[in-house]
């Protein structure tokens, strides 16, 4: 594994270097990668594959546990990527892009599986339960108000929960998420700041400390 990051690392310097970039920023970096890419570099598919595969992972398990089901789609999605090359869209936004046709995907799969009525596919839309509430095991949060948190985060509503998700756990502006969502920045912001005050107002009434939560998520609102 050293010796990919290594060779990722002199690669994304040869870049940098080609285009006499220097001090460059994540924006241009991943506009540089992707248009290589585009064109056909395979070390720059490595880089986008070993920087991205984590995150789109642990996003599809937020829609469904079977980890078979999100490997195969994010296998899918890398040979679309490959196949469709110099026909891709530009972007300087690589891990939006690939979130956002992981998420078309996911929910392709829920409307099939939906359907079909598949049994034995878990697959029921996005929730935000695990995420939280492993965070509070980290966190060593005492069993009772760990479940009153936990049932606070299950009130909210999917779309709530994926909005938490992509700000807190996946750094993604109000901006992005109204682009992934299809909907107006406002309504992204109204929806983040309902389902934070109900989580507010939920722990106040069950007596916890509604610091808790915003310290877990680490809330920047």
């Amino acid at each position: 594994m050293d010796h990919v990051v290594l060779s990722v690392s002199i690669f994304v310097t040869s870049l940098l270097d080609d285009k006499f970039v220097r001090g460059v920023n994540k924006t241009v970096k991943d506009q540089i990668i992707w248009d290589s890419f585009r064109k056909g570099n395979k070390d720059a598919l490595e880089i986008i594959y070993e920087e991205n595969y984590s995150s789109l992972f642990h996003y599809g398990l937020k829609f469904t546990s079977d980890e078979d089901i999100v490997k195969d789609l994010i296998h899918e999605l890398f040979i679309d990527l490959i196949d469709s090359g110099e026909k891709l869209s530009a972007t300087d936004n690589i891990r939006f892009y690939l979130l956002k046709v992981m998420r078309n995907k996911l929910l392709k799969q829920l409307a099939a599986n939906l359907k079909l009525k598949k049994e034995g596919v878990e697959m029921s839309g996005f929730t935000l339960v695990e995420s939280i509430e492993n965070q509070l095991i980290k966190k060593e949060m005492e069993e009772n108000a760990r479940t009153q948190i936990i049932a606070s985060v299950s009130k909210l509503s999917k779309k709530q929960q994926e909005i938490i998700y992509l700000r807190f756990y996946n750094d993604m502006s109000y901006q992005k998420i109204a682009e992934l969502f299809e909907v107006k920045i406002q309504t992204v912001r109204n929806l983040m700041s309902r389902a934070i005050q109900s989580l507010k107002d939920d722990l106040e009434k069950n007596k916890i400390d509604k610091q808790i939560i915003l310290f877990i998520l680490n809330m920047r609102v």
